[in-house]
């Protein structure tokens, strides 16, 4: 059974019995350090861990064995219960070789977004004042960028493509089937504090009606790694954020910035263009670029 394969498995089986990695590990007996890494193909369970993990599931999977684990992937996803898993972020939907260049920007570029980020955009009921969402942007185990986003009780997930210097996002919120989109301004060199772009998605009126929104994302907070803990500091600051700004608490430069998205010479078309972005890194002194 190949490393890759028993990765792709073990996460279909936490999705199965919807636990966390922390929580399979505590009921192991083992340290989820070493869960972690069962699931990221680094390692593979040893004859013993294995048994005991093939026993455990088998308390949930009515006949789970050993030799399941051999199953093909659309089989063992149908004996488990659960949507078979697509192994390549976007599937089908882009050629192999963009996700073979994102793959490597994250490689180099990931580390530089990961954080807890705080976006402001214009609110479509109330015209004149701002929306705060929060987001964590995180490098996942299969390469790519991957982001939770959040206000009041609506949660979307998603996968971000670092290409060039912009990052294209698409994220779900599965309770209530709405998809977004976004394109957003990142940067050249050192650790982003501020970026800037375009979010697309549905209002929450009786239709879904399209809309598409200019943001801009401060950076305010940063992750550990650990994927349990960090969510955890996600949902605190989700609950900590008002979503609707005070008045007056959004500077000018940024009304300004997020209003010149609106090109007046071009009704209809909303652009946030790099030569005007506010997508930056922390201010160095002269001598620290790196």
């Amino acid at each position: 059974m190949a490393q890759v394969t028993f990765a792709e498995k073990l996460k279909l089986v936490l999705k199965a019995l919807t636990m966390s990695r922390t929580g399979l590990a505590a009921a192991l007996n083992v340290d989820k350090s070493l869960v972690g890494r069962w699931a990221s193909g680094s390692v593979m369970p040893s004859e013993h861990n294995l048994a005991n993990l093939t026993r455990f599931v088998a308390t949930r999977i009515d006949g789970f064995t050993m030799l399941d684990w051999d199953r093909k992937d659309a089989a063992f996803a149908r004996l488990l219960g659960v949507p078979e898993a697509v192994s390549e972020a976007g599937g089908t939907w882009f050629p192999p070789h963009i996700l073979e260049e994102a793959r490597r920007r994250t490689q180099r570029r990931g580390k530089a977004y990961e954080g807890l980020w705080c976006s402001t955009r214009a609110s479509s009921d109330l015209p004149g004042r701002y929306l705060h969402d929060v987001t964590m942007v995180r490098c996942g185990e299969d390469g790519f960028l991957e982001f939770r986003s959040g206000i009041e009780g609506v949660r979307y997930e998603g996968r971000a493509l670092l290409l060039q210097h912009q990052l294209f996002s698409m994220a779900c919120d599965t309770e209530h089937g709405a998809v977004m989109f976004g394109i957003f301004n990142g940067v050249a060199r050192n650790r982003a504090d501020v970026l800037d772009g375009l979010s697309i998605g549905t209002l929450q009126d009786a239709g879904g009606s399209p809309a598409c929104s200019a943001m801009i994302l401060d950076r305010i907070g940063d992750i550990t790694g650990d994927l349990d803990e960090d969510v955890q500091r996600f949902e605190t600051a989700v609950a900590a954020q008002a979503p609707l700004a005070p008045e007056g608490s959004v500077p000018d430069t940024v009304r300004e910035h997020l209003s010149r998205a609106v090109a007046s010479e071009s009704p209809g078309l909303m652009r946030m263009l790099f030569a005007h972005s506010m997508a930056r890194g922390p201010l160095l002194e002269p001598g620290e670029a790196g």
